[in-house]
Order: C-alpha cells, then structure tokens, then sequence
C-alpha cells in the first residue's frame, strides 16, 4: 500500500493546489533515502558524502524557510517513499515479482473506487 499511499499524497496535493509542497517532497526524499540507508542498513557515508548531505540539507531548510509553512505534505511524500525503498531495497521479491504484488495489493481499493463511481453514476457520462 506504500506506492498507492504516495500516489495518492503527491495528485492530491497537486490537485488541492500544493504544487510546491509537492515539489519540496521530492527534494527532500533524497534525504530520507540517505537516512533510512544509515540507520537500517548501516551504510557508511565518507565526508564528502556527509557535506553532500549537509548541503542538500541547507538547501531543503532554506526552501522550507522561504515556503513559510511546516511541509507536512512534503514530508509526507519524502517519508512514504523513502520507506518504500527500503521495503523494496531488503524484500524478498525480485523486480517483476514485487511490482505484481503491489498491483494486486492495490486493485482492490482501485477497484472498489471505480465500483463505487459506477454505482453512483459518477463514472464515464456518453
């Protein structure tokens, strides 16, 4: 449910006019990746890679300061993606397999959605 989880975080935060905050997710996740990377799987980073991370850091801090708001939509993405990297980074699954698991984790709620719309008359209008 992750991938559908930032899916659904990233159009709705489009779609409600969030378009920077949105945005701002997607700089910030290669923090998180980073992040999750060290704490979980005990990656090591040499210095030139921590000032990479600090300066990216900055950069995120100073767009975060000049937004003027708390990005919780940002974090949001970051965080959800970030976790779904992990997940896929240590899963047992190989690519194909992973990627049918998740379709079919997320046909029911697609499905059910798309069932609902119709039984409401708010799907395809002829």
């Amino acid at each position: 449910m992750i991938p559908g989880l930032n899916w659904f975080i990233d159009i709705w935060a489009v779609n409600s006019g969030y378009i920077i905050q949105s945005s701002l997710g997607y700089f910030i996740n290669p923090l998180v990746v980073v992040l999750l990377g060290v704490i979980f799987l005990r990656e090591r980073l040499r210095t030139g890679q921590w000032t990479a991370v600090g300066i990216a850091a900055i950069g995120v801090v100073y767009l975060t300061i000049v937004y003027g708001e708390f990005p919780w939509l940002a974090l949001s993405l970051a965080i959800s993606f970030g976790i779904y990297g992990l997940l896929r980074k240590t899963g047992a699954l190989n690519s194909i397999e992973g990627l049918f698991f998740e379709m079919l984790v997320l046909l029911v709620p697609a499905m059910s959605y798309l069932i609902h719309l119709g039984m409401n008359a708010q799907g395809c209008k002829q």
